[in-house]
C-alpha cells in the first residue's frame, strides 16, 4: 500500500513487513489459543497480537466510530470481543471519557499493567495508521479562535463524520492518539471549549467563570461588557459568552446578561432589599424598586470590603429576575409584589424601623431630617446608625432638600410646603461663636454645640489656611483632629463621651507648630479672644 497524505496536516509512511516483524512473532506463537488467558500475570508486551498493517484498509467515507474499531481490530486482531471493549473505552474510542486502568482491567478480566501494555502498543500503531476520517475530523477543528464543544460536535453528527455526539475528552484522545496534539479541550460542568493549544485565553476559563459568580451575586445579574472590565485580561465578547456557557450554574437572562440562579435566597441583595421597601408599601414600581437599590448599593460600595462593586440591572433586566424569584411577583411588567406577609419588624434595622415609626408618630407622609432624628434619639437610637440609614436606606426617598417620605408613599404639595416652613421657622443658629490667635501662638475656636455630635463638622478659618489646610492634630491622650478640604472633623470621637449637651461651648485651642490641640466645654460663653494689636 502506497503513503498518502491527510492534504495539509500529516504524511503517512509506508510500511514494509521488516518494520512489524516481532509482531508477526507474536501472531505466529499465539495463532492456535485465540484468546490470551485472562488472568496470566506472565504476559508481557512480546505476546500482544497484532495484525499486518496490510490487512488495514481505509474507506474514504467511514465515520470516526467505524474508522477506529476497524483500526482496533486489525491490531489487536485475535483478541475477543470483551477485551476489545475494555481497550475501546479506555481509549476513549467509543466517544465517552476514557475510564481508568483498573475499570477497563476489570471488564476485560486482566491486570492493569496488562492494559497498560495493551495501550501502549496500540497507541504506537494509531499514530502511523491514521484513518482518513480524521483528515474530515480536522477540518472542522477551529485554526483560529475557541469554539463550544457541543456546536462542533453537533456539526460532526450532522455531517456524518461521527455517529453520535462525543465527549471532549474522547476526541481529545484520538486526536492525540493519532498525533495531533494542537488542539486544547477546556472542560467545564456544563459544556467544553476547544480552540489552538497556543490561545492563551483557553487558561483563564476557570479564573473567568469565578469572577463571573462572584460579580453576578453581589449585583443579581451583570453585563458582558462590566464582567470585562472585571477580567485582568482581555477577552473578546464573542467567546466571553462562550465561556460562561460551558458553567453550569450560570445562566443567561438576556442576551447581555448573566445570572446564577443556584445562589441561596438569603444572599441575593436585590430580594434582601426589596422585602425591605415591600414590607412598608406594596406592590411598588420597578422605578421605586431601582432608587432604593441603588441607595443600598451605593453604601456597600462605598463601605464594603467586597472586591466587586454591585451594579444595579436596568429595568428589563430586573423585571425578569423578579420573574425568576419564586416569592416575588410581577404585575403587568411594571410592579413588584411579594408572595407571602412582610413585617416591618422583621425585615428593617432598629434604625429603619425607628424612621417607620417617626412617620406614624406624626401621622405625616413627609418629614425633615431634624425630626426623625430628635424622635430616634428620645428613644436610644445611635445617631451615626441612624444618619446612614436616612442617607442609604431604601425605604426613605427625599423629594425636596431636607424633606423625606417613605417609599411608595404619596404626598401633597401642601404637605411639603408645611414641613420646609416649619424648617425656616426653626431659624439658624450660629455655630461658629469666636476665633482668632492668643497671645502664645496657638489659634482659638470657640463653637456652640448642636444636639447631635457624633457627626459635628466645622469649616477650617481662613486665618490658619482655609482649603489649603492639610493635617492632623492631636491632644496628649492620642484624641484626633482632621483638617483637609476646609473641614475640621473628628468631633464625634470624644465629644460623644463627654457630658456636653445641646447648647454648650466648646473651646478648641490648636498649635500650628507641634500639630496639637487642647480642648474644653462649658455652659457658658467664654470670654471673647481679643483682637490683635
Amino acid at each position: 500500500m502506497k503513503g498518502w497524505k491527510l492534504h495539509t496536516h500529516m504524511e503517512i509512511q509506508d510500511h514494509d513487513a521488516s518494520s512489524n516483524s516481532d509482531d508477526s512473532s507474536d501472531v505466529s506463537n499465539q495463532q492456535g489459543s485465540g484468546r490470551p488467558e485472562s488472568g496470566s500475570s506472565g504476559q508481557d508486551e512480546s505476546s500482544l497480537l497484532v495484525s499486518s498493517p496490510t490487512d488495514f484498509v481505509d474507506f474514504p467515507n467511514d465515520t470516526l466510530e467505524s474508522a477506529l474499531d476497524r483500526l482496533l481490530r486489525s491490531i489487536l486482531r485475535n483478541y475477543s470481543g470483551p477485551h476489545l471493549e475494555a481497550l475501546r473505552a479506555r481509549l476513549g474510542w467509543n466517544g465517552e471519557d476514557p475510564i481508568t486502568l483498573q475499570r477497563a482491567g476489570r471488564q476485560a478480566s486482566i491486570t492493569r499493567e496488562r492494559v497498560r501494555q495493551i495501550e501502549a502498543r496500540v497507541k504506537r500503531e494509531a499514530k502511523n495508521r491514521v484513518p482518513r476520517v480524521i483528515d474530515r475530523l480536522l477540518d472542522y477543528l477551529p485554526k483560529l479562535r475557541p469554539v463550544l464543544w457541543s456546536s462542533l460536535s453537533n456539526q460532526l453528527l450532522e455531517n456524518r463524520v461521527t455517529q453520535k455526539r462525543w465527549s471532549g475528552r474522547a476526541t481529545k484522545a484520538v486526536l492525540d492518539h493519532c498525533g495531533f496534539p494542537h488542539w486544547k479541550f477546556v472542560e467545564g460542568a456544563r459544556d467544553s471549549l476547544v480552540g489552538p493549544a497556543d490561545y492563551p485565553i483557553l487558561n483563564h476559563l476557570s479564573e473567568t467563570v469565578s469572577i463571573a459568580r462572584r460579580t453576578s451575586r453581589a449585583s443579581g445579574a451583570i453585563s458582558l461588557e462590566y464582567l470585562t472590565n472585571c477580567l485582568p485580561f482581555p477577552v473578546p465578547m464573542s467567546i466571553l459568552r462562550d465561556m460562561l456557557q460551558c458553567a453550569k450554574d450560570i445562566e443567561f437572562i438576556t442576551p447581555e446578561y448573566c445570572w446564577v440562579p443556584r445562589t441561596p435566597a438569603k444572599r441575593v441583595r436585590i430580594q434582601n432589599v426589596s422585602k425591605k421597601m415591600l414590607s412598608i408599601n406594596r406592590p411598588l414600581s420597578i422605578g421605586d424598586i431601582r432608587r432604593g437599590l441603588e441607595r443600598k448599593f451605593s453604601f456597600r460600595n462605598k463601605t464594603g470590603s467586597a472586591k466587586y462593586e454591585g451594579v444595579v440591572p436596568p429595568n428589563d433586566v430586573l423585571i425578569a429576575l423578579f420573574k425568576m424569584y419564586p416569592d416575588f411577583h410581577v404585575i403587568n411588567d411594571a410592579y413588584i409584589d411579594y408572595i407571602g406577609d412582610l413585617h416591618p419588624e422583621n425585615e428593617l434595622t432598629r434604625p429603619e424601623l425607628a424612621i417607620v415609626r417617626a412617620f406614624e408618630h406624626m401621622n405625616t407622609n413627609a418629614l425633615d431630617r431634624q425630626t426623625i432624628k430628635e424622635f430616634g434619639d428620645d428613644r436610644g437610637i445611635n445617631m451615626s446608625s441612624l444618619e446612614v440609614e436616612m442617607t442609604y436606606s431604601p425605604i426613605v426617598v427625599q423629594i425636596r432638600q431636607n424633606v423625606w417620605r417613605l417609599v411608595g408613599s404619596s404626598v401633597a404639595n401642601e404637605v411639603v410646603e408645611q414641613v420646609q416652613s416649619r424648617i425656616r421657622n426653626k431659624g439658624f443658629q450660629r455655630r461658629l461663636i469666636d476665633k482668632g490667635r492668643l497671645p502664645n501662638g496657638d489659634f482659638r475656636i470657640v463653637f456652640r454645640l448642636p444636639r447631635f455630635v457624633h457627626n459635628f463638622v466645622a469649616s477650617v478659618p481662613s486665618e490658619i489656611g482655609g482649603l489649603n489646610l492639610d493635617a492632623i492634630f492631636r491632644t496628649q491622650e492620642g484624641v484626633t483632629l482632621r483638617c483637609k478640604n476646609g473641614a475640621i472633623f473628628g468631633f464625634g470621637k470624644f465629644l460623644t463621651k463627654s457630658d456636653c449637651s445641646e447648647g454648650n461651648y466648646l473651646t478648641i485651642d490648636l498649635n500650628l507648630l507641634t500639630r496639637t490641640f487642647n480642648w474644653s466645654i462649658s455652659t457658658f460663653q467664654p470670654t471673647k479672644i481679643p483682637s490683635p494689636t
